[in-house]
């Protein structure tokens, strides 16, 4: 299993309506993914997307290409891992805060993470080590096949099959 936290597929989608739901407080964390058409468009006035929705475009186009020759590859949103980690319940702090650290640490830790030795992980930001933990322990469990998705039954939109999975 390959988990990415990039958009598989084009908006507009049911996953990020269900993770935004599943996400209660903390629903700003779900990139809305722009149309195919959005992101193929040159950016500027009146396309109704934001710089950095833009900029993300050619990893969401890259992405979803694979994904559609290879179905080891899976979305995940290392927000929603992080709360079902916890449980389905919301998290206490910010992931960029201290306490988010530590918050986040404690989870992986009791689901059997332990980040030790990073080697040249260590000098990337802590939020982004945190979310690839978060993703591996997804990527674990789509394995296992005991992962949730959202929206629950995966949409299937041009082939591919669009959902959010922690």
């Amino acid at each position: 299993m390959i988990a990415v936290d990039v958009p598989i597929g084009f908006g507009p989608r049911k996953a990020d309506a269900a993770a935004r739901a599943y996400l209660k407080g903390a629903a700003s964390t779900v990139f809305t993914t722009p149309t195919r058409e959005q992101l193929e468009a040159d950016f500027g006035p009146g396309l109704g997307l934001s710089a950095q929705a833009h900029a993300l475009g050619p990893r969401i186009l890259h992405v979803t290409a694979l994904a559609s020759s290879d179905p080891r590859l899976y979305e995940v949103h290392p927000e929603v891992s992080f709360r079902a980690m916890n449980g389905a319940a919301p998290l206490r702090y910010r992931k960029k805060s201290a306490g988010g650290v530590f918050e986040r640490l404690e989870l992986l830790r009791r689901h059997g993470i332990e980040l030790g030795d990073l080697g040249e992980a260590a000098t990337c930001p802590i939020d982004d080590v945190l979310d690839a933990a978060a993703a591996a322990w997804s990527a674990h469990r789509i394995a296992l096949g005991t992962a949730g998705s959202f929206p629950d039954e995966p949409e299937v939109v041009d082939g591919l099959r669009v959902a959010i999975w922690s």
